[in-house]
């Protein structure tokens, strides 16, 4: 894990380049540059939180924050590799507490609804299921695939042939695809 050069205990997650020059920072560093560049106070929030999914498990959720010259931007992402994840984002100038119960709300209803049901078959073979003629995901890499992404849903990672079977059961029906930015809310 590469160290931030500014305060050399967190890890890097941002890398700022300005010409041959280049600062590798942690999110908290970042932060604090682009807090006294914008003048704006970064107010104290919570690191993480906890609720409960669709099956009363509980899940955390760690909360990150990064601070840009067009606005806030607020993450809950479980500690997890190809876990839930949620984003909001503000204005310089909103409140970022209400933010954070926004963020907060968000995952509440993100969630709160199984969208995927795994089945068997009568022989025995599992199989997965679309609940609600719909569902919502995130598109993550795949290092294990050849350019094929992966499905984040229900806070699970499905592989793209894993998607097109589930697809399947609607052979002949319409199908409409419409990305949204991480950041947007889908209904």
């Amino acid at each position: 894990m590469d160290k931030c050069e500014r305060c050399g205990t967190n890890e890097v997650k941002i890398i700022l380049k300005d010409g041959a020059t280049s600062k590798r920072l942690c999110n908290n560093c970042y932060n604090e540059i682009m807090s006294d560049e914008l003048g704006v106070d970064l107010e104290q929030l919570i690191e993480s939180f906890s609720l409960k999914d669709y099956q009363g498990v509980s899940r955390t959720f760690y909360v990150e924050r990064r601070l840009h010259p067009v606005g806030l931007y607020l993450e809950a992402a479980e500690d997890i590799k190809y876990g839930y994840k949620f984003a909001i984002h503000g204005e310089l100038d909103s409140n970022q507490t209400e933010l954070l119960t926004k963020l907060i709300e968000k995952t509440r209803k993100g969630i709160h609804m199984q969208q995927v049901k795994s089945k068997l078959f009568p022989n025995g073979q599992a199989y997965n299921s679309i609940i609600h003629d719909q569902f919502t995901g995130i598109i993550e890499y795949d290092e294990s695939s050849d350019g094929v992404p992966l499905i984040i849903i229900d806070g699970k990672p499905f592989a793209w042939e894993e998607v097109g079977k589930m697809l399947m059961t609607y052979e002949g029906f319409q199908i409409k695809v419409k990305m949204y930015d991480v950041t947007d809310d889908v209904d």
